[in-house]
């Protein structure tokens, strides 16, 4: 009889398996590229708006859609169709340009995030989403 320790391992291998994706590690990359770039008072010029914005999405995205695949279709891949991501997109802008901008003084709102945002949860729509199903078919 396997115990809950195996159950948890076993996830936490998968996990990691299935998100060492060269697509995924981008998105991280940028992430943490531009954050760290904030930090040190050298912002990137032409990236530093926007790119992680347009990250998020696809990074949330892939995540669920991995542990999704995990445990609840047997590892199989599938897909989320391109209203589900809209509408992650979509409560992600509402919240992240709406809500807390009023909430925090370090958050900002700005239309081009909220477009960021969308054209992430396109591109993993048209690009992402479609490799990561044939690859693992």
């Amino acid at each position: 009889m396997r115990s809950y320790r195996y159950v948890n391992s076993h996830l936490v291998c998968t996990l990691v398996r299935e998100l060492v994706d060269p697509l995924y590690i981008f998105y991280w990359s940028c992430w943490f590229l531009i954050r760290f770039s904030r930090q040190a008072g050298t912002p990137i010029p032409l990236v530093n708006g926007w790119l992680t914005d347009f990250v998020f999405v696809p990074v949330v995205v892939h995540f669920s859609l991995v542990l999704g695949c995990i445990l609840f279709n047997q590892g199989k891949p599938f897909s989320f169709p391109l209203i589900h991501i809209l509408c992650y997109s979509l409560l992600t802008s509402i919240v992240f340009e709406g809500i807390m901008p009023h909430l925090t003084d370090y958050n900002t709102a700005d239309w081009r995030d909220v477009v960021a945002y969308f054209a992430g949860g396109i591109f993993y729509y048209l690009v992402h989403q479609p490799w990561f199903v044939r690859r693992n078919l």
